[in-house]
Parts: C-alpha cells; sequence; structure tokens
C-alpha cells in the first residue's frame, strides 16, 4: 500500500515499476478508482481491467472469447473492433441490480486462475482505492470487505493500493476493525531525494543549453516534489530565455527564483480556485489561518477572533480537512498543509 500527497508521482512510479515487471514475464493491469462514483461502475471497470488484461496474454480473438466465456458466466462482456482494425476494446455490460460479490469475483479469481494455468504471476493496481469508501458511506454495498474477501484468495495476483488521501487509506489498512487490516506492507512515499533532483534539474536545463549552477534555491523551494520542481522549473526556464541568456551559465539568483514562483503560481490558479470553492467558509478560514501561520500544534485565541471563529468551529473544520488529506500533521504533532504551494497561493491572493 503506498500513500503520498497529490502529484508526487506514485502513479507514475507505479507506471515504471509495472512496465519493469512486463519486462521480467509478469502480467500487469491497473484499475483507476477515482470517478467511479457507484458500485455498478467499479464492477464494470475491474472486469475491464481483467479481461483487457487476459487479452494481453491470448492474441488469437477466437481463444480469447473462449477464455472470458469460460470465466464471465454472469456478466456480459460487448468486443467491438479498434476503428483501424488493430485490435478491440471490451465493454462490460453490467446488469442491474449488481451482484457486487459476483462480479468482483468472476473477474479477480478468472485472472487468478487464468494466470495460473499459464504458469504465470501478475499484479493489479488498484489506484485511489481509497474511493470506494465514498460509495460505502453512502449504501450498504461494503466493498471494502468484499475487496479484501476476494484479494485475500488469489494465489497468482498480488495487488499495490495507492492513494493520495493519506488518512482515509491508512486507516484501512492499520484500523484493527477494519477488512484489510495488516493485509498489505505500508510505504508512505515522501519527497524524492535532493541529490537525485538536483541532478535531474541541472541535466534538464543542460539538455536545452542552459547551465543554472547550483540548483539549492530550487530544492529549497520545492522540498522535494516532483510536480512542482518540474511547473517550477519551466517557468523558470521560460523566463531565462526571454532575457536572450538561451546558452549562457546562469546565476539562479532572488529576481529569477521569484519571477518563476510568481508566474507559477499564477498559473496554478487554474488548479487551485476550483479547489478553494470547494470548501465552505470555515474550511477556508482554517486554510488561511495555516497557511499565513502554520505549522499550529495549537490556535492561539487571537487567530480565531479575527474569523469570529470558535476553538470548537475550527476543530471541526480542520478534522474534515485532515480527513480530506488536504491537511496533516506533521512528525512535531502540528497541523500544516499538505500543499505548501497551495498556501503560498491562499497568501498571495488573500
Amino acid at each position: 500500500m503506498v500513500i503520498s500527497p497529490r502529484r508526487m508521482g506514485k502513479s507514475s512510479l507505479l507506471s515504471v515499476v509495472t512496465a519493469r515487471l512486463e519486462a521480467l514475464g509478469m502480467v500487469c493491469g491497473r484499475i483507476d478508482f477515482f470517478g467511479l462514483k457507484s458500485a455498478s461502475k467499479i464492477v464494470s471497470e475491474t472486469v475491464r481491467v481483467c479481461a483487457e488484461t487476459i487479452s494481453h496474454q491470448e492474441s488469437d480473438l477466437k481463444r480469447f472469447l473462449a477464455t472470458i466465456a469460460g470465466i464471465f458466466k454472469r456478466t456480459r462482456i460487448a468486443i467491438e473492433p479498434s476503428p483501424d482494425g488493430s485490435g478491440f476494446s471490451i465493454k462490460p455490460e453490467i446488469t442491474l441490480p449488481v451482484a457486487i460479490r459476483t462480479g468482483l469475483a468472476e473477474a479477480i479469481a478468472g485472472l487468478d486462475d487464468f494466470l495460473g494455468e499459464r504458469g504465470k504471476k501478475g499484479v493489479l493496481v488498484m489506484d485511489e482505492f481509497q474511493e470506494i469508501l465514498n460509495i460505502d458511506r453512502h449504501d450498504s454495498t461494503l466493498l471494502e470487505a468484499e475487496f479484501r474477501t476476494i484479494v485475500q484468495s488469489t494465489k497468482n495476483v498480488s495487488f499495490a493500493f495507492l492513494g493520495s488521501q493519506a488518512n482515509l487509506l491508512s486507516e484501512m489498512f492499520t484500523g484493527r476493525k477494519r477488512p484489510f487490516f495488516q493485509a498489505a506492507k505500508i510505504i508512505d512515499l515522501g519527497s524524492i531525494d535532493r541529490r537525485s533532483l538536483g541532478i535531474y534539474i541541472e541535466e534538464r536545463f543542460k539538455s536545452a543549453g542552459i547551465s543554472v549552477g547550483n540548483p539549492k534555491s530550487i530544492l529549497d523551494l520545492v522540498n522535494g516534489h516532483p510536480d512542482y520542481a518540474q511547473r517550477l522549473c519551466s517557468h523558470i526556464y521560460d523566463i531565462i530565455i526571454s532575457g536572450d541568456s538561451n546558452g549562457t551559465a546562469i546565476r539562479m539568483d532572488d529576481t529569477i527564483l521569484k519571477n518563476g514562483l510568481k508566474s507559477m503560481l499564477e498559473a496554478c490558479s487554474l488548479i487551485f480556485i476550483p479547489e478553494w470553492q470547494s470548501y465552505p467558509l470555515r474550511q477556508q478560514q482554517v486554510l488561511s489561518i495555516l497557511a499565513e501561520h502554520g505549522p499550529l500544534k495549537r490556535v492561539p485565541a487571537l487567530y480565531l477572533a479575527e474569523y469570529s471563529m470558535s476553538a470548537t468551529s475550527f476543530n471541526t473544520a480542520l478534522k474534515e480537512l485532515l480527513r480530506k488529506g488536504v491537511a496533516k500533521k506533521n512528525q512535531a504533532g502540528q497541523n500544516e498543509l499538505t500543499d505548501p504551494f497551495f498556501g503560498m497561493w491562499i497568501m498571495r491572493r488573500w
């Protein structure tokens, strides 16, 4: 089970890992739970990915159809040729009401049996797996328990569970009363080490004919975050070439860095404004306090008075932000924003 903040690179990492595993002969598939807002859609996507994974091992269409006919006895699967005739797409047709256990069991157990017959091993990547909790919270499908029942019975398929809402995903695997308690090795991805990221930054600028010297100031700002490192360096690059300095050695001074950061935060408004607007007023106020004064273990009354907020209101809003993964507790037990650049953006605007 791999957890990390958003845009830290976990999906990219697993993409590289699965590509290397496939080169070693393993069979890999990926189910993205983000955006699957019903039990039927989750079952349908699980069936599609498992069937598609089998199709990659069976190139003959007739044999493939015979194979899935033997596996999916209660789920109809439509096979449609691609427009260019080079292959086909798989579209499961789920009949309502959905038989959750039957659909999931047929798909995952069927893939497991297929690999066993072929003498192969496989892995299914479950991306944003904590999304199933949103469905379990609103009806009685109990997807969490159903997945655990099926997952523990496989012999040839391993699983990688990914998620960006660390609190939710961690609770699934560490809560003693939860179905997935101690069911997986837990890995906190964390940030990329300074040395590796520094080398990457230097090499990328060098490939464009620019020598930035020591990227320490960039590394200090991005704090090992790969997505923000690339965004910031892209804006710095634009500033450098606009000054006709391409091909020369550039000293990374404060002016270039500040202008690059300002440009990046303005561009990130397209991401941050919809996110900001999705939070109720009290949560926006807590975000503002953490952005301006965080990290905080206890919030002074003076900060609360500015927003006419009681300690109870603050703690209620904070608890929800922690649940959503927007805020987190650091190793010192202080509350802080998970995304420091979101905090910088809040400070610049408000």
